[in-house]
């Protein structure tokens, strides 16, 4: 009559304990701290492990309000379990590369090492059955000591190290967070319960679960039940690497970095360092161990990590946060400053006139990952001397999120984005835009950093430090709107340059900017000193700048900082200069003639010259005629022959009538023409005599008339 409320009693047993362990589960979810979501897309929760065990694992939401947006694996959350994550084929380790892990871990609510569950292990591992990998725990069986990782040890037959290792986890290390001590070395409890053989506290060690050298055989005797013949059993402990001891169950949440250096093949791992709160604990654990990489037997270096765990009959709640991992997203930043007033870029060391209008572009470019950019935040740094009136955030797929812009004299803002960057919405652009301040004197913005962040990625932007200038009028005065001068002459412009209340404005400041019909001069600068406050100057322009006519000249002024007077404008006239002779020889020769009864040509000698001065500018015309006397001798005897001028081959003969010798038309307004210049000896004026003359020396007159006639 007992058999039922026994039944019962039972069930209501069965039924307190599942609820124990939901209870302390969700409280630990409401104590997580922060870490990623995502998880999905980072690591496998199988259904099933290879040896033939169901995963108690599952990925939970976070429910503590101070840790948004993050997920939880729980591994354990009872007893007779076993459960575990691995890494994703893009999330593996690759130990050819330095690499940083940083997770939370929660080893249940018990530091007593007989009421604890049996805790968790991180492993890398390059195991066959890739992500089903775990210790070959049979269904039905919890061997809770392998913590799903180690050798199973349920065969007392076997004294085999080699076998028992085949068990476990394949090439493989493992860091082990034991909180349950198995060192049951008793004849009848032996077998399964005695890794931990001497140990009597919660501990953290590592080892190569995969290897033989990590178990070692022991021995067990007993009389059997006819108490005459002596039984024997055999179990295996496990040997302990790097042993520490530590309170793990202790309903906290600890703090693991798991630090690779490939260099030195050194693993560093640094446990219970900080609080949820980012404060020190003071209390932290920090060992580093070289690990023999070629238990991993992975030719290219990939191994996937994760965690196992186990339980017994004693209940826990074992769970892992990942606070962050290698290799999660690929992005990067940029910013472009715009002086939007005169559509130029603004660089470093550049200046930009106040009250210009000025837009800041935060460009977001994702660039690959394992995880999406989600819940960025950005943190700008504002630049000096700049007032924005708006902002907005511009999504790649043309959608637009509404900013509060920043209060006047703010230093700094922060936003969130609302959208998240991944390969279908790779870019995001951050845009501030408004106006330079009326400074009363030159300042500087500063170089800005402006911060991108999530809890998986963060990078950042430097903005350039340019110089916001005085919007500072400046007026520019002519003293004359005319001035004539004659062809040849310098002309000198005179006026004056004014800038009123400045108070960093010098004449050495002033740079002027003439133009002369249409063609860039020299700038050239106010140099009276910077105690003259006149401003005034005097521009020569050269006479062979000019021509003859209206030249125009325009004059603007601007200072150090860009800041320009209106363009003013002067006609300098040229008057037209004479045309005339500027150089004729006063007596010329021919060459001598031998008089040998026979017509003779002689050429002139070097002493002729005849030069054209026109000065009455430019495409003016003129012709150059030549006559001549009869050749005389001193006493009135006539030489008998002729002068004659050749000229393209044609021969004429020059007589007291005027001959057109040469005739040209000016190309500059102040013109210098030599008319022997293309003579030569077939070329030019020679004497030619004949067969009478007789010896003696002869003389007579050209006369070069020079006529202001078309060419």
């Amino acid at each position: 009559m007992w058999k039922r409320p026994k039944l019962l009693l039972v069930a209501f047993v069965m039924l307190t304990g599942l609820w124990a362990g939901t209870t302390r589960s969700q409280a630990s979810l409401a104590t997580a701290p922060s870490g990623l979501n995502q998880l999905d897309k980072l690591f496998t929760v199988p259904a099933t492990f290879s040896g033939g065990a169901t995963n108690s694992a599952s990925i939970a939401n976070v429910t503590n309000a101070s840790s948004p947006n993050t997920q939880a694996v729980q591994v354990i959350t009872g007893k007779k379990q076993v459960g575990g994550f691995w890494s994703n084929d893009a999330n593996r380790l690759d130990l050819n590369k330095d690499a940083t892990f940083k997770m939370w871990v929660y080893l249940g609510s018990s530091t007593s090492v007989t009421k604890a569950g049996d805790g968790m292990a991180f492993v890398l591992q390059n195991d066959p059955n890739g992500t089903n990998a775990s210790a070959q725990v049979k269904t039905g069986s919890t061997a809770s000591e392998t913590l799903g990782t180690w050798g199973v040890d349920t065969d007392t037959k076997n004294q085999d190290t080699a076998q028992i290792a085949s068990t476990a986890i394949q090439n493989s290390w493992a860091l082990e967070f034991d909180t349950y001590a198995n060192n049951s070395t008793s004849y009848s409890s032996a077998s399964g319960d005695a890794f931990d053989n001497g140990i009597k506290k919660q501990h953290i060690a590592t080892g190569y679960p995969g290897s033989a050298s990590q178990y070692t055989s022991q021995s067990v005797k007993s009389l059997d039940i006819t108490g005459i013949i002596w039984s024997t059993k055999y179990y295996f402990t496990q040997n302990h690497n790097n042993m520490t001891a530590v309170d793990l169950g202790d309903s906290k949440w600890h703090h693991l970095v798991m630090d690779w250096h490939a260099d030195t093949k050194t693993m560093t791992y640094t446990f219970n360092d900080v609080n949820t709160d980012g404060s020190a604990t003071g209390a932290g654990v920090t060992q580093s161990e070289v690990i023999d990489t070629s238990q991993f037997n992975a030719s290219d270096g990939l191994v996937r990590w994760g965690f196992m765990g186990a339980t017994g009959s004693n209940t826990s709640s074992d769970m892992v946060v990942i606070e962050s991992a290698p290799n999660l997203v690929d992005a990067k930043a940029d910013v472009t400053v715009t002086d939007t007033t005169k559509n130029k870029t603004v660089t470093a060391g550049t200046k930009v006139k106040a009250k210009h209008k000025l837009q800041y572009d935060y460009k977001l470019s994702y660039e690959s990952g394992q995880l999406d950019w989600d819940n960025i935040t950005a943190e700008l740094d504002l630049p000096k001397n700049v007032t924005f009136d708006s902002a907005v955030v511009k999504y790649a797929d043309g959608t637009e999120q509404t900013l509060t812009a920043p209060t006047a004299g703010a230093t700094s803002a922060s936003y969130t984005l609302d959208k998240t960057l991944s390969a279908s919405q790779q870019t995001a652009t951050i845009q501030l835009t408004g106006k330079a301040d009326d400074v009363k004197v030159n300042g500087a913005t500063t170089t800005t950093s402006a911060t991108f962040k999530n809890k998986v990625f963060e990078t950042t932007a430097n903005a350039p430090d340019y110089t916001i200038t005085v919007d500072q009028p400046i007026d520019l005065y002519i003293y004359k709107t005319n001035y004539t001068i004659s062809n040849g002459n310098d002309a000198k412009i005179q006026g004056i340059v004014v800038a009123e209340g400045s108070e960093q404005v010098t004449n050495s400041s002033i740079t002027l900017h003439p133009t002369l019909n249409g063609e860039e001069l020299d700038d050239f600068k106010l140099e009276e000193g910077d105690d003259d406050e006149s401003g005034f100057f005097q521009y020569v322009v050269k006479a062979s700048q000019l021509h003859v006519g209206d030249n125009e000249l325009t004059i603007w002024a601007s200072d150090q900082d860009d800041n320009e007077s209106e363009v003013k404008t002067t006609t300098i006239t040229v008057t037209s200069g004479e045309l005339g002779f500027k150089t004729v020889s006063s007596s010329s020769t021919f060459k001598p003639i031998t008089v040998n009864g026979t017509s003779q040509t002689t050429d002139r000698e070097d002493d002729w010259e005849v030069v054209v001065s026109d000065n009455r500018g430019k495409g003016s015309s003129w012709q150059l005629q030549a006559s001549v006397t009869d050749f005389e001798s001193s006493n009135g005897k006539k030489l008998p022959g002729d002068v004659l001028f050749r000229q393209d081959g044609k021969t004429t003969t020059l007589n007291t009538q005027g001959t057109v010798i040469d005739s040209r038309t000016t190309t500059s307004d102040t013109d210098d023409y030599d008319v022997l210049g293309n003579w030569d000896g077939e070329s030019g004026i020679f004497y030619k005599s004949n067969a009478g003359a007789t010896p003696g020396t002869y003389s007579g007159q050209i006369t070069w008339t020079l006529n202001n006639a078309p060419s």
